[in-house]
């Protein structure tokens, strides 16, 4: 058997993350707090609010717990440098 590492093994270089990306990484670490807060508070005042006011409750932290996702997959994705390289101006 070969010792050499395929080619579909080695190593890639990701870019650096980008600003939006920290900020989207930092605004999902928040989401994710506030629905840990939100299911802890619906599990303590859930039995004393009517149910309309608990289904706000579960919906908000779903809310919070979705947004959470979609920031972590957006910060947490290797994106290229899609910018065009300069064409040569040799004729």
């Amino acid at each position: 058997m070969s010792k050499e590492t395929p080619a579909h093994h080695l190593p890639v270089a990701h870019p650096p993350k980008r600003l939006w990306q920290k900020i989207a990484s930092v605004i999902a670490k928040g989401s994710f707090g506030m629905a840990a807060l939100g299911v802890v508070a619906t599990l303590i005042y859930g039995g004393d609010v009517e149910a309309d006011i608990k289904a706000a409750m579960g919906a908000t932290t779903f809310f919070c717990f979705a947004v959470g996702v979609v920031c972590q997959a957006m910060g947490g994705t290797s994106i290229p440098n899609l910018t065009p390289a300069p064409k040569d101006s040799e004729k």
